[in-house]
């Protein structure tokens, strides 16, 4: 199984790498620059330079091509409603898209809690939130077999193992270790085909809420 990881290099997709690499996966990770690649390749992913923003619908086909899986871990670094349109929302949007067309099957896409419904949020994240929304709906509008994870806000702890699963949660927080690891264990749990789903911290051993993710209404 050939993984592709979007925003390979930040925040949470550096942790879903390192992850996958640790538990032998085989890995093709994006990235736009040319240090962040070699970087990549040093620590024995595959690594493609592409921008999902300015990269075309044939490149992003392209980037995927022989993959099974994309783990989507990108995201824009502003509260900006602008940057989230362009890359949260039409960026993804192209590259379901493109993933479709590339023969890709399963799509695991780390969102954000309150993508559902963005009054629910705080005011100044809502136009992310929004952005989030639209692509989360255009995935499950798509032939893939999708997951949706909705995280709260992160903390830059490692995994503990136990997470808190629901169609919605009020607030709390998580690791990034943790949400990594539920979207390497979502690769694996067959219970998490076409469903969406609110995360947190605390609560259950991973495996057992991940199991029980068919079962929420």
């Amino acid at each position: 199984m050939k993984i592709a990881v979007f925003g390979a290099t930040g925040g949470t997709g550096s942790v879903v790498v390192r992850q996958l690499l640790e538990a032998g996966r085989d890995v093709r990770a994006t990235t736009r620059g040319l240090d962040a690649a070699a970087r990549l390749r040093a620590a024995g992913a595959e690594a493609v330079q592409l921008d999902l923003v300015s990269a075309s619908p044939t490149e992003v086909e392209a980037a995927l091509g022989g993959c099974d899986v994309v783990i989507n871990a990108a995201a824009g670094r502003t509260t900006s409603g602008r940057t989230a349109r362009k890359v949260d929302r039409d960026g993804i949007i192209r590259a379901i898209d493109a993933a479709e067309r590339a023969g890709v099957g399963r799509w695991i896409q780390i969102s954000m809690m309150g993508s559902d419904n963005p009054k629910r949020i705080p005011f100044f994240l809502r136009r992310v939130a929004a952005a989030k929304g639209q692509a989360d709906d255009h995935l499950v509008r798509s032939g893939l077999v999708w997951t949706v994870i909705r995280p709260p806000w992160l903390n830059g702890g490692g995994p503990t193992g136990y997470v808190t699963v629901a169609r919605n949660l009020d607030g709390g927080s998580l690791s990034r270790g943790d949400l990594a690891a539920v979207a390497v264990a979502c690769l694996d749990e067959p219970a998490t085909h076409r469903r969406l789903f609110d995360l947190s911290g605390g609560g259950v051993p991973m495996d057992q809420a991940l199991a029980s993710v068919a079962e929420l209404s």
